[in-house]
C-alpha cells in the first residue's frame, strides 16, 4: 500500500509535502480512489479523484472558516458582555459598608416568602411612630382601607380597584391623596 502512495508522489512530486493531500490519502475511501487510479489510470478515474479531492479540500476550508468564525464571534461576544457588565454593574455585587458585605447579603431569602406585616390586618396595628399613627387616624375610611390593602396585604392598585369595583385611576388617586395628607400632617408637626 505504501508503495502505491510512493508511486502517487512520484507522479505528482509537487504534492509530496502537502498536508491536505497527506490527510486526504490517509482516509480509507480516498486511498482506494488513489490506488484504483494508479493501478488502472484513466481520464475518468483521474477526474473522479480530482473531484473527491476538491470536495475534501472544500470541507477542510469550510470547517476552518467556521471554526475561526466561531472563535472570533465568541471573542467579540465576550468583549461585548464584559463591556456591558462594566457599564451596567449589578448593584448586588457592590460592596456595602466597612465589613465587606454586598447587597446580595441584604436580599431576603425567597424560600421564606413572608410578607412583612402578616401578623396584622390593618396598617394602624403596624405603626409604631405616634405622629404617623395620629396622622393615619385622620384619613377617611376609604383611604385607610386602600393603604391597608396596599401596604399590609401588598396589593397593587389594579388589584385593589378590582376588589372595590372601581377604576385603577380612582384607587391611584385616592392612594396618592392619602400619602400627601400623611406627609402634610407630619411636616406640620415637625415645624
Amino acid at each position: 500500500m505504501d508503495s502505491l502512495v510512493s508511486e502517487f508522489y512520484r507522479h505528482y512530486p509537487h504534492l509530496k509535502y502537502n498536508k491536505a493531500v497527506e490527510s486526504f490519502i490517509s482516509q480509507i475511501e480516498n486511498r482506494k480512489l488513489v490506488e484504483d487510479f494508479l493501478r488502472h489510470p484513466s481520464a475518468r478515474k483521474e477526474e473522479h479523484l480530482n473531484e473527491a479531492f476538491k470536495a475534501y479540500y472544500f470541507d477542510i476550508r469550510f470547517t476552518s472558516y467556521v471554526s475561526s468564525s466561531l472563535y472570533f464571534h465568541s471573542v467579540n461576544f465576550d468583549k461585548h458582555i464584559r463591556k456591558y457588565s462594566e457599564r451596567h454593574p449589578l448593584t448586588l455585587d457592590n460592596q456595602v459598608g466597612e465589613d465587606g458585605g454586598s447587597y446580595v447579603d441584604l436580599v431576603p431569602d425567597p424560600a421564606l416568602d413572608i410578607a412583612p406585616f402578616t401578623n396584622y390586618s390593618t396598617l394602624m396595628e403596624c405603626l409604631e411612630n405616634e405622629e404617623l399613627l395620629q396622622a393615619y387616624k385622620t384619613l377617611t375610611d376609604k383611604q385607610k382601607h386602600i393603604l391597608d390593602l396596599a401596604y399590609v396585604q401588598e396589593r397593587s392598585d389594579t388589584e385593589i380597584a378590582r376588589m372595590q369595583g372601581v377604576s385603577q385611576q380612582a384607587v391611584s388617586k385616592a392612594h396618592r391623596k392619602a400619602l400627601r395628607k400623611l406627609k402634610s400632617i407630619l411636616e406640620k408637626g415637625e415645624s
